[in-house]
């Protein structure tokens, strides 16, 4: 039996990449930041905290070193690079036994390729072409396994390769992992995958009575999305479909793609139904069926859109961004919902671009907005959840709103505590931000009373 923050295991990855976004900012051994990162003399590439991580990196590194000096200034993909680690792990003989901290459920020989699956599939075989030309440059063509070999190590890798984040769940490199690639997808999944450094670590969310590795699930995407677009990732990257309780329950896809009652007359909103017409107003009962099912897909269309300009801004100029959402949101307000996704993705772009421009009390506006919408649609104890929770609490500590903010912040560390544990930096900020929290509340009832 494992409750709910139970670890039911740990892993060190078979093979890793950090980042090219990352490139230095973090050490390309631990994953961990750092401003004053030394450069391995060799590639010019990789940079380490200090000699120490350059050691512990070195059996992963050795054998890379030169290929990327070969190419230097040039550096390859994460894909390419994380593909060039594995054909060396093979020519090396290592099938994964040496893996520290792995609780030994599977090697990586044990890994399914999907071969069949990926030669029909035009993208994966483009992606692959251009993945074994580059190792061409890298390695040598004459170095290079045999073409059934390469398409076999491709597939384990697509199928089974990791997106390594933060504790804040953003993503710094993608690895493999032996033992957690034998975890089962589910939309509602009973535990959830967190990274320190590189090392993977997978909780309980929910009490788990007998947790072998078949009663075990984790979700392989974000759930803030619908049931269609949910299957097409599914099938897309790792070829099945979800069959849990989320995907055969519309009720929630009816919320997500929900849109404002047309009557004028109050504040409720339509849910969108299977067969994709609307249903009554849930306030005032205004008949779904007036309500022009093309100029909703047209709004739909336009978001998404305006979402991609965003995203695209996004690496520049947080207040251009917050301008660009505050737009669409304005374009958008007579058709959707808070709890429509395509305002949800705007809503979160408006956030963290009002945390990143220091709009405060505009970031805090947008931020509740966006935490309503999370806990109604991530499964309970996501991450997702918690880690809003933190930031708006964390700005509302900032705004001195020290009430709210211990609310708020307790309620994240509710969840935190499950997802994350009580040993990561992130729940250690979060403590800290809860101890900061009560002590201004104690000053500021100390000065009441005095006064």
């Amino acid at each position: 039996m494992k409750r709910k923050g139970d670890i039911l295991l740990q892993s060190e990855p078979f093979v890793y990449v950090l980042s090219h976004k990352e490139r230095g900012r973090r050490c390309d051994s631990c994953f961990e930041s750092g401003e004053d990162l030394k450069r391995c003399t060799v590639c010019k590439v990789v940079r380490y905290c200090n000699s120490a991580c350059q050691k512990a990196d070195w059996t992963s590194h050795r054998g890379e070193c030169p290929c990327l000096k070969r190419v230097f200034p040039d550096v390859p993909l994460d894909s390419v690079r994380l593909m060039l680690k594995l054909i060396l792990k093979q020519k090396a003989g290592d099938n994964g036994e040496s893996v520290k901290k792995d609780i030994g459920w599977r090697k990586f020989s044990d890994f399914l390729s999907h071969s069949s699956k990926i030669k029909s599939d035009q993208q994966r075989v483009e992606q692959l072409s251009r993945i074994v030309f580059t190792l061409g440059k890298l390695l040598g063509d004459s170095n290079l396994p045999p073409a059934n070999e390469l398409l076999e190590i491709f597939g384990k890798m697509v199928i089974n390769s990791f997106t390594v984040c933060d504790g804040e769940m953003q993503s710094i490199g993608v690895a493999i992992y032996l033992s957690p690639s034998l975890l089962d997808h589910s939309c509602e999944p009973n535990a959830v995958v967190t990274f320190q450094g590189t090392r993977l670590t997978v909780r309980a969310t929910k009490d788990i009575q007998e947790p072998s590795p078949a009663n075990i699930s984790i979700s392989y995407l974000d759930q803030l999305a619908t049931i269609a677009e949910r299957q097409k990732q599914l099938q897309e990257q790792y070829y099945f479909s979800c069959q849990c309780n989320r995907c055969q329950d519309n009720g929630l896809d009816g919320e997500m793609l929900s849109v404002r009652c047309q009557s004028g007359c109050c504040r409720g909103y339509h849910q969108r139904q299977e067969d994709d017409s609307f249903g009554n107003c849930n306030d005032c009962s205004y008949q779904g069926n007036k309500i022009r099912k093309e100029e909703v897909d047209r709004f739909c269309v336009a978001c998404q859109e305006s979402l991609r300009k965003i995203k695209e801004d996004s690496k520049n100029d947080p207040l251009k961004v917050l301008q660009l959402c505050k737009q669409c949101e304005e374009e958008q307000k007579q058709f959707f919902t808070d709890h429509n996704v395509h305002c949800v993705h705007l809503l979160v772009k408006a956030f963290d671009a009002g945390i990143e421009s220091g709009q405060w009390e505009t970031a805090l506006k947008y931020g509740t907005r966006v935490q309503e919408s999370y806990r109604k649609f991530y499964p309970p104890n996501s991450p997702h959840v918690g880690i809003e929770l933190m930031k708006v609490g964390k700005i509302q500590l900032y705004l001195e709103q020290c009430q709210q903010a211990l609310i708020t912040l307790q309620q994240a560390e509710t969840i935190l505590s499950i997802t994350h544990g009580r040993s990561q930096p992130l729940y250690e900020d979060l403590s800290d931000l809860i101890h900061r929290c009560t002590e201004e509340m104690r000053v500021k009832m100390q000065f009441s009373i005095q006064d």
